[in-house]
């Protein structure tokens, strides 16, 4: 009897635990969704965690080949956790081109959205890396902010 009330106990708190890191993911869904603005329609959200590196190794990276449509302006936003331990970048590119980031390597400016207006539709590449490697947790979302 005492073993069948550990289990449940151990069943309980587990499924506690799960759904309180379920609803802090949901939560910083949503507060990237609200920072990518009220003039956008939200598609779909990238949460990322990555583990950091050793000065020299190559930092991880999240990629995702994402469909879009000729003739439409999107937004790209990248939200970094408040206890991420590095700064989420969010690049795009089209095959080996970059066309869009969320920093400014030369200037070192950082953004937290971007637009990018779609020329032709295709598949695009989006990576989400974390600066100097850092191991990091961040959310990205895609918007569609109108049609051209």
């Amino acid at each position: 009897m005492k073993r069948l009330a550990f289990w449940l106990i151990f069943a309980t708190v587990a499924l506690v635990s799960a759904s309180v890191k379920a609803q802090t993911e949901a939560q910083r869904i949503d507060l990237c969704i609200r920072a990518a603005g009220d003039d956008v329609k939200y598609l779909s959200d990238y949460s990322t965690h990555l583990a950091g590196t050793a000065t020299g190794e190559k930092a991880p990276v999240f990629r995702q080949a994402i469909a879009l449509r000729k003739g439409n302006r999107y937004r790209f936003t990248i939200c970094s956790d408040e206890e991420s331990g590095g700064e989420g970048v969010l690049h795009l590119y089209d095959g080996n081109k970059l066309i869009g980031s969320s920093f400014d390597e030369e200037t070192g400016v950082e953004y937290q959205s971007f637009d990018f207006d779609c020329q032709k539709s295709s598949f695009y590449i989006m990576f989400i890396s974390f600066k100097d490697g850092k191991e990091g947790l961040a959310v990205g979302i895609l918007s569609h902010v109108k049609a051209l």
